[in-house]
């Protein structure tokens, strides 16, 4: 007989037995209510027998009892959950083996959680995919950074007789070469010419910045895309023996994607995206490493094929406000501007992902998949040279073939000149 772990069962038995022999007390228990009845409790897995003695010691019967999982609540389980699954359960030393098929990697993720809840071993798992379900992710990363700033300082030179500076209150200007300059004599005392000194500057920039990464990948699985670069960092670690010593390691910076795609019903596709936009600011350094400019977003949607979503509102704004003035004298009302410099500078930085997932098909294997450079060639030497084309299409050779747009004589005319005629060959 069988019976599953923790189960108890009550035996009648046809003729009164007297004596009880159990083959492995680990497997089961058996206690007698009568001479013709007994209780048998399971332990744990396992193949044991139970044997009964007659009162002359005569054998009556040998009952084998197997011990083992029944997992046919995780079959209806199954059903339930994924209805489109084909998958059996079987029992295999104790361990949940799955066979049959399902329908994506996402089903065949489902399944295996769901048979892990009802053992603590590992389930084995020989379910197939029928159809691998790929997800192309079409990603525009677009950042704009505006900036704009001014410059304005005034300063006071003296020069001599001889014509070099005795003194300069300040350059004017800030931590940039000023692009207007005006000097204007002031006053000349005791052969000392006192000039005043304006620096006026103002600029205005603009970058834009585009990535349009496009990975493929098969739903259920990640994928990761990185443009840019690695910066060496260098850390301090300590042995086990409390020797110190340097470590280098590298960080990427620069646009990195990390997507996962789940093929949902009905064409339905879940994402999860997890866009970075990193720099590099070697302005802030601790301990020798450069510090980073970084803009993430981790974000989970759910929406159909060829539909898109943006990520928007990561803008960053920086105002800054510099003066420089001589201690005491840029504080005066009215002339303390001639012994002052002021800068400001304005930075805004607005940054927009736009995501759209596709279902894609790999291609069969009689069809021909195009490359840029498929219609595409070098140019040879003539072409190079007498035609100016560094590569050459194809259609473009017909054309020039045939003679498509002439009209007339068309093909090569060379002319040479002579003192007494002039030569056309054609």
């Amino acid at each position: 007989m069988r019976m599953n772990p923790g189960e108890t069962l009550t035996i009648n038995t046809g003729r009164p037995f007297a004596d009880i022999l159990i083959g492995n007390t680990e497997i089961i228990d058996v206690f007698p209510l009568t001479d013709t009845s007994l209780y048998v409790q399971s332990k744990k897995s396992g193949l044991t027998n139970v044997t009964l003695y007659s009162t002359d010691k005569q054998l009556l019967e040998v009952i084998d009892v197997r011990v083992r999982d029944d997992f046919s609540e995780l079959e209806a389980s199954l059903r339930a959950a994924v209805p489109s699954a084909q998958v059996s359960v079987t029992n295999l030393n104790d361990r949940i083996r799955l066979s049959g098929q399902v329908r994506d990697a996402r089903d065949l993720d489902t399944v295996v959680q769901i048979a892990q809840q009802f053992s603590e071993r590992p389930v084995i798992n020989a379910v197939r995919v029928a159809t691998a379900r790929q997800v192309e992710l079409d990603v525009r990363i677009l950042e704009v950074e505006r900036n704009s700033g001014r410059n304005l300082g005034i300063g006071l030179r003296g020069r001599n007789e001889s014509g070099s500076t005795t003194f300069q209150t300040n350059s004017g200007g800030i931590n940039q070469v000023p692009f207007g300059t005006f000097i204007g004599e002031l006053l000349e005392v005791s052969g000392t010419e006192v000039d005043i000194i304006i620096n006026a500057l103002e600029s205005k920039g603009l970058a834009r910045r585009l990535a349009n990464p496009k990975l493929t990948t098969s739903s259920g699985s990640p994928a990761n895309f990185v443009v840019g670069g690695e910066v060496p960092i260098s850390r301090t670690i300590v042995s086990e023996n409390g020797t110190a010593g340097t470590e280098t390691d590298y960080r990427e910076y620069g646009v990195k994607l990390n997507f996962l795609p789940s093929v949902l019903d009905h064409g339905l596709i879940r994402l999860r995206v997890t866009p970075e936009v990193s720099d590099v600011d070697f302005s802030n350094t601790v301990n020798g490493n450069p510090s980073f400019f970084t803009r993430r977003a981790d974000t989970t949607v759910s929406l159909r094929d060829g539909q898109s979503f943006a990520i928007a509102g990561l803008l960053q704004t920086d105002n800054a406000r510099n003066i420089e003035q001589l201690p005491w004298l840029g504080q005066l009302p009215i002339i303390g501007a001639l012994f002052r410099s002021t800068g400001f500078q304005k930075s805004e930085t607005d940054l927009v992902i736009v995501i759209t997932p596709r279902i894609v098909r790999p291609v069969s294997p009689d069809e021909e998949l195009v490359s840029p450079l498929g219609g595409t060639r070098s140019s040879d030497d003539v072409e190079l040279f007498l035609y100016g084309m560094l590569e050459v299409d194809r259609p473009l050779l017909r054309k020039f073939r045939e003679g498509e747009g002439v009209v007339g004589p068309y093909g090569h005319i060379i002319e040479l000149e002579f003192e007494d005629a002039l030569i056309n060959k054609k």
